[in-house]
Formats: C-alpha cells, structure tokens, sequence
C-alpha cells in the first residue's frame, strides 16, 4: 500500500537517492539539498511502499512582489523511474495539496504541463494576475489559491533555485 507522508529525520539519503534517479542528475537533489540547508522547505512529503520512499515532493516559500505573502511552490516532484505512471505523483500532490491548505498557506504555483496540473485545480497563473519573470514560461506557470482575493503580481521563487538550475 502506498503511503503519503511527512518527511521523518533520517529521510534525507532516501530522499537523495530518489530525487537524483528520478531525474538522471543531481541538479534537483542539490536543489533540495540547498533549500533544506536553508531552511526553506515548508512541506516536504514522501511516498513510501512497502518501507521504502519511491518519491519525493518539496514545497518552498514563494514571493510575489518581493513579498512574503504565505504562498508556496511546489517543486520538485521527483518518483522513482520504475514507479512512474502509476499514480505516485497524483497521490502525494493531492495529499500535500490537501496539508497546505489545512495549514493555511493562501496559495501554491508551479511550472509544469497545464494538462497534467489543472487536474488538482491548477489554472494558468496569468489567469490570476500573476506572472514569472522568465517570460518564456507561457501557460507553464500555473497557480492554484486557497485564499481569495488572489495576488497578483511577479512571483519569485527562493534564491536557492537560481544557483540549482540545469
């Protein structure tokens, strides 16, 4: 059975190992390495099967308008490579979804397929008012807002992106 959880201490080399095969390169576990050093991962959630974590998902502040303003980014989202297409993803999305909300964050974005996302109720950020600044993103920016109204605005992710990226 699968379990969605809270990531525990002691997680970290499993979590490691996944994000870096889930992707075929380190970029991501660096990423994830760096905004835990940095304290900014919010909410961070395991799939786990049969006692082993088959997946990964990280959420960090985000600002919009160079603010603070309880919104959050959901990324990465990383499954082990022999788990993927199986619900793994949608299982831990809809469960963290579901924690941020009850923890009362105001909103989530991330980049990603519009088609894969707008199943959890991801719009297109642009339809909120909000926007990225590497303009190129297009439809790929979606947003989701547990409080209304919703910003609008420039939203930035946490610093430790830009170093991480590949």
């Amino acid at each position: 059975m699968l379990i969605c959880r809270t990531e525990r201490p002691g997680d970290g080399d499993e979590i490691d190992e996944v994000v870096c095969t889930a992707f075929d390169r380190e970029d991501e576990a660096d990423l994830v390495w760096a905004l835990r050093e940095q304290a900014a991962i919010s909410l961070s959630q395991v799939a786990e099967y049969e006692g082993a974590i088959i997946g990964h998902l990280a959420m960090s502040p985000v600002f919009i308008n160079g603010e603070d303003i309880g919104w959050l980014a959901l990324a990465p989202i990383s499954v082990w490579p022999d788990c993927q297409r199986q619900g793994v993803a949608t299982a831990m999305i809809q469960s963290v979804l579901d924690s941020a909300n009850e923890l009362d964050w105001a909103g989530v974005v991330l980049l990603g397929d519009p088609r894969f996302y707008s199943r959890f109720g991801f719009k297109p950020a642009l339809e909120l008012g909000l926007e990225y600044a590497a303009s190129d993103t297009g439809e790929q920016l979606m947003a989701m807002a547990f409080k209304q109204p919703a910003p609008s605005g420039l939203v930035t992710y946490h610093p430790a992106f830009e170093k991480c990226e590949g």
